[in-house]
């Protein structure tokens, strides 16, 4: 069963872009293919930046990622990777 791991909040431009910056943080994966999840969260329908928390594909955010998304809302993407963990 696949998991996300590895989440972090970009700032870019477009989702290329997102994801050249997020794979340019060499993260390291315990699953040697682990499948790259990108969303600009002005993109999400049931995304509200006035609240604390969401969800944004299998994950929530805390306040504190908000607090993040909330400094530049039309330029943040969330990534993270799907995984197996049990490798």
């Amino acid at each position: 069963m696949k998991h996300p791991t590895n989440t972090h909040i970009i700032f870019a431009n477009s989702f290329q872009e997102a994801k050249k910056k997020y794979q340019s943080m060499d993260i390291k994966t315990k699953d040697p293919k682990p499948n790259l999840e990108c969303f600009k969260v002005t993109e999400l329908d049931d995304f509200d930046l006035s609240e604390d928390f969401n969800f944004v594909g299998e994950i929530s955010v805390s306040p504190p990622i908000m607090e993040t998304i909330r400094k530049d809302p039309s330029k943040a993407f969330v990534l993270y990777c799907m995984e197996n963990v049990a490798h």
